[in-house]
C-alpha cells in the first residue's frame, strides 16, 4: 500500500510500484488498504470522483469482500466472530465483525507441539467492518491463528507448514471483491487467484471437504 507513519521505514510501497512506469499526471491512487502480508485485490483508481465515489462505497459498508484463509486447528462449521478492535491510530476498540464458514478440514500424522497430530482448517471469511488487522485478531480470539502469521499466529505450526510446502507466507487471501461502479450503473466483480504457495497445500493435503471454491484464476 502507500507508506504511512506505522511503515516508514519501508522502501517499497504497492503504490510506487503500480505508478513506477506512469506518467505523474496519471498516477493511481488506491480505494482502501490490505494488511501487508495478506494476498489478494487492492483497487486503484484515478484520483477525482471516480476514486472518492469507490472510497464512500467502503466508507458505508457497501462493499462484499470475501478472504479466505488456513488456520490452526478444527473450526466450528460457521460462525460470527463479534470483538471490538482498535483502529492503526486509536488504541479504543471499536465494533468489528467477522463472518466464516469452514470449507474444509485436515490432519496430518505429524507432532506439533504437545499433539500427536497436526490439524487445521480451510475457511471463507467475510468481513462486515475494516479494522486493523481484523480477521488475523479475531481468528486468534478464536484460537485458531491463521498460518503464516509471524505477528499473531503459531511459530511451531508456521514452522511445520513452511516445511511441508516451501513457503512460509501469511495464508490469508484477499480473493474477491463487489463494490458498485463508480458510474452507478453496475457492480464490479474482481477475483484474485491465490499464490502459488497454496496450491501445495490445496491440492496435496488430504483435505475432507469442498477446496473447490478457492479461487484459482483472476477474474474482472
Amino acid at each position: 500500500m502507500h507508506r504511512t507513519d506505522i511503515d516508514f521505514h519501508e522502501p517499497h510501497n504497492l503504490r510506487d510500484l503500480v505508478n513506477k512506469t506512469r506518467p505523474r499526471e496519471t498516477w493511481l491512487q488506491p480505494v482502501h488498504r490490505l494488511d501487508k502480508p495478506t494476498s489478494g485485490i487492492v483497487l486503484f483508481a484515478r484520483p477525482g470522483d471516480a476514486l472518492n465515489a469507490l472510497k464512500l462505497e467502503f466508507v458505508h459498508r457497501r462493499t462484499t469482500k470475501v478472504y479466505w484463509a488456513v488456520v490452526r486447528g478444527w473450526t466450528e462449521d460457521q460462525g460470527v466472530v463479534e470483538k471490538p478492535l482498535p483502529t492503526a491510530h486509536n488504541p479504543t476498540p471499536k465494533e468489528a465483525r467477522t463472518q466464516y464458514r469452514t470449507l474444509a478440514r485436515v490432519e496430518l500424522p505429524h507432532p506439533v507441539g504437545p499433539y500427536q497430530t497436526a490439524r487445521y482448517s480451510l475457511v471463507e471469511c467475510r468481513p462486515e467492518t475494516g479494522r486493523f488487522h481484523q480477521i488475523r485478531l479475531h481468528f486468534r480470539h478464536l484460537r485458531h491463528p491463521i498460518v503464516g502469521d509471524s505477528r499473531y499466529g503459531d511459530k511451531k505450526h508456521n514452522r511445520f507448514v513452511a516445511s511441508h510446502s516451501g513457503s512460509d507466507i501469511l495464508l490469508l487471501h484477499a480473493g474477491q471483491l463487489t463494490v458498485r461502479h463508480p458510474n452507478g450503473q453496475a457492480d464490479l466483480e474482481l477475483q484474485a487467484a491465490v499464490p502459488e504457495p497454496w496450491h501445495v497445500i490445496l491440492d496435496e493435503w488430504p483435505w475432507e471437504g469442498d477446496v473447490s471454491g478457492v479461487p484459482r484464476e483472476d477474474r474482472c
